[in-house]
């Protein structure tokens, strides 16, 4: 009862061990053994880049930047969330432009620029807006009060925290 398998049922398969690499990547990464997660990631995309799975790229790209955040090293990270973020405008996944708006904010504020936090923390709450992502509206929100609170604008700090905290 041997069957050969369809070019479509192909690619549905390597979408899923693809999806299960990816799995192993986070399952490593949280235990914080990033050499391991990164393996799988990059195993993950190269399927993922096989198979033309733009939306897949994008998220191991952003995976992968999410590890070099945690090890601080933060040219690589914004190297890997800005590669995510241009796939992810090329195909219009607004969610995915968001995280790495957001993500590129983080790094930004964590270096210390604080203008280009706002920047992209910014873009990345009109975003979350017009998709309606109230949990992402508020993490924005929190973010961009975070940054105003580095700046010692509490005013605006709080006026950010209070509209996050209404939410």
């Amino acid at each position: 009862l041997t069957k050969q398998l369809t070019e479509k049922e192909i690619q549905k398969f390597k979408k899923y061990l693809a999806g299960s690499l990816i799995n192993l990547g986070i399952i490593y990464k949280n235990q914080g053994d990033y050499a391991k997660a990164i393996y799988y990631y990059t195993k993950g995309l190269k399927i993922f880049e096989e198979t033309g799975d733009k939306k897949g790229i994008s998220a191991c790209l952003n995976n992968i930047g999410n590890i070099y955040k945690d090890q601080g090293d933060y040219a690589k990270a914004i190297d890997y969330y800005t590669k995510s973020l241009k796939i992810r405008e090329e195909i219009g996944n607004k969610k995915g432009i968001a995280m790495s708006l957001n993500n590129i904010g983080i790094i930004y504020k964590n270096q210390g620029d604080l203008a280009k936090a706002i920047d992209y923390h910014t873009k990345s709450l009109k975003i979350k807006e017009e998709l309606g992502n109230k949990k992402g509206i508020a993490m924005s929100l929190n973010n961009i009060g975070l940054i105003y609170d580095d700046q010692g604008d509490y005013a605006k700090a709080i006026d950010y925290f209070a509209r996050s905290l209404k939410i």
